[in-house]
């Protein structure tokens, strides 16, 4: 395995097959995207259904594994652009902000539909890739995916696996209202 701390997903009765597919997907990222890595994406390179690799990602995320860490990114509602990234919900501006591009008014705290869920690798692979020559993928760090091609903090509220609950619990007072 390039990322050894992955086999602890197996606690989380996720099957083998899936978490080997997410070790290998994590060390054939170019560096470009390390900082930007998308379950959406994944999942639709590797065919992993859509759950499970959110929950993968959470979980990865968390400080038992601590392959990966979970970033806020805000959009505009009007232009789409990037508008900060954030590393907790808590972090997130509950005032408004004037858009970098557009200069639209919005509070990002109250459009959850509006903050992308990206992942960063922390780590580098226990070892050395194989083989040089495999397919490259992924998104530029400043590329917005939009909203059929990502993930959003409104669809883990709408969610009910354990791992998203585990993520926002105690979080944000409209996950723990949404229930």
């Amino acid at each position: 395995m390039y990322f050894p701390l992955l086999r602890r997903l197996n606690n989380f009765q996720i099957d083998s097959l899936a978490i080997n597919s997410l070790d290998s997907w994590l060390a054939i990222q170019r560096k470009a995207v390390l900082t930007n890595l998308s379950p959406v994406r994944f999942s639709g390179q590797t065919d992993i259904n859509l759950d499970l690799a959110i929950d993968m990602f959470l979980l990865a995320a968390a400080p038992d594994i601590g392959i990966l860490k979970t970033k806020y990114k805000v959009i505009c509602p009007v232009c789409e652009a990037a508008n900060g990234t954030y590393y907790s919900l808590q972090e997130i501006p509950n005032v408004e902000v004037q858009c970098k591009h557009c200069e639209f008014g919005f509070v990002p705290n109250e459009r959850l539909d509006y903050v992308e869920i990206v992942f960063e690798r922390c780590i580098n692979p226990a070892k050395d890739l194989v083989s040089e020559t495999h397919e490259k993928t992924g998104v530029s760090k400043d590329t917005f995916m939009g909203k059929d091609g990502s993930l959003r903090v409104d669809d883990l509220i709408k969610g009910s696996s354990s791992a998203r609950r585990r993520l926002l619990m105690g979080l944000d007072t409209r996950y723990e209202a949404a229930q």
